[in-house]
């Protein structure tokens, strides 16, 4: 059915996967993804649901891919147990593909190698599908009983969102990494600001980014509450923000500004780091689906070279994939870190969410990479947890506190 999607890349790519509906903002349709993606954390009520059902097959198994990535290697014999029944559902349900522990995080490992492709629907039990959108991937989050629903029937029930469209302004601080630029939207917007709309972003230093960089701003995006991002300024057949735009869009001004730290509680609680000069670190984390990429590794490297980690402070540092970690090391990049005294782990999540490794203690201050800061999310209730990109994390590991890494030419 041809729909007037106003110029916007995102209800395009929903209306090329309608079973019923239209791709009208508001209107209640059911779509077939692509993809279907959860791991070790939200797919076993998924599971279990399914199982206790007795479904002898699975419509939408041939497009499910689940990943062991979060509490892996096992950290005790519960997530063991845990990782055990997924491969046998996996193995009884024949579906598309069981990513085991040490390949990769799932939004890293998801979007490598041409496993999905612009144009894209893809849907996961895990808000930060959005990280896709940097490719023109559209993924959108669901809960573990939709989980199960979509993978007994391969479509998905969908209220389509209305696009809002996002333009960064002007020119940052030559140390501003994708990171900043989310750190700035965020608390340009706020943790609800994007409640319900499909975000798409645009501006011209988009175009300069890397694509690793790009995936940042998109992963981030979903601690806006969007339903899913996209970035769209270099799509030409879509061209979101061009004149047929139609949608309310907004701009952020990003001219100059200097790299950005998420305070303690929030991603939106935004500062320039220049404001938190002397804060003492005693952990500094950088992975995560959100920085743990080649480009992070490169960044962080190039700052820790012929340089030491403060003798206070522990720097871990993991690779978002097993592609990832052999591009780093054949680069040097995990020889420079190693020397510098970092710590580098096997590809998992591990830390972010205060899993296992790295978990902080009662009143231990953390500077970290990844996507979220809530109380206790990192170990105790009554640790600290910042936010920043790999330059400024790799600079504060140097100097034991936050610092912006021109403070280490000087």
């Amino acid at each position: 059915m041809e729909t007037d999607t106003g110029g916007s890349l995102g209800l395009r790519i929903i209306g090329s996967h309608l079973v019923e509906g239209d791709a009208k903002v508001g209107a209640f349709t059911v779509v077939s993804p692509d993809l279907i993606m959860a791991h070790d954390v939200t797919a076993p009520p998924a599971l279990d649901m399914i199982n206790r059902a007795g479904l002898p097959y699975l419509r939408g198994a041939d497009r499910t891919v689940l990943y062991l990535d979060h509490f892996t290697p096992p950290k005790d014999l519960a997530s063991a147990e845990v990782c055990r029944s997924i491969r046998e559902f996996g193995s009884r349900y024949g579906l598309k593909e069981i990513v085991e522990w040490g390949e990769g995080i799932c939004h890293v490992h998801l979007f490598e190698d041409g496993r999905s492709k612009k144009g894209d629907l893809v849907v996961a039990a895990d808000s930060h599908i959005t990280t896709g959108g940097a490719l023109g991937i559209l993924g959108i989050a669901i809960g573990s009983s939709d989980l199960a629903s979509v993978m007994a029937s391969n479509e998905l029930w969908l209220e389509v969102p209305e696009p809002f469209g996002i333009v960064f302004k002007g020119t940052p601080d030559v140390w501003c990494e994708g990171k900043d630029l989310a750190l700035r939207m965020l608390s340009w917007i706020g943790p609800g600001g994007a409640k319900g709309k499909l975000l798409e972003l645009d501006g011209p230093i988009l175009k300069w980014m890397h694509d690793d960089s790009r995936m940042t701003v998109t992963n981030m995006a979903s601690e806006a509450s969007c339903v899913s991002a996209l970035m769209t300024n270099d799509v030409k057949e879509y061209g979101p923000l061009s004149p047929d735009w139609v949608w309310d869009s907004e701009e952020v001004d990003i001219e100059e500004m200097g790299p950005q730290v998420a305070l303690p509680g929030s991603p939106d609680d935004v500062v320039d780091v220049d404001s938190l000069s002397g804060v003492l670190v005693d952990q500094v984390f950088i992975g995560s689906c959100t920085n743990g990429r080649l480009e992070d590794l490169r960044v962080a490297a190039s700052v820790l070279a012929e340089r030491k980690v403060h003798p206070d402070v522990r720097l871990l540092v993991i690779p978002g994939s097993r592609a990832i970690y052999s591009k780093a090391s054949k680069a040097g990049y995990i020889k420079t870190i190693l020397d510098a005294g970092g710590v580098v782990s096997m590809p998992t999540c591990g830390p972010c969410s205060g899993g296992f490794l790295g978990v902080l203690p009662e009143a231990e201050v953390a500077l970290s990479t990844s996507n979220r800061n809530f109380k206790g999310r990192m170990g105790d209730p009554f640790s600290k947890v910042y936010l920043s990109g790999a330059a400024v994390a790799a600079a504060s590991a140097v100097k034991g506190m936050i610092v912006h890494p021109q403070e280490l030419a000087s």
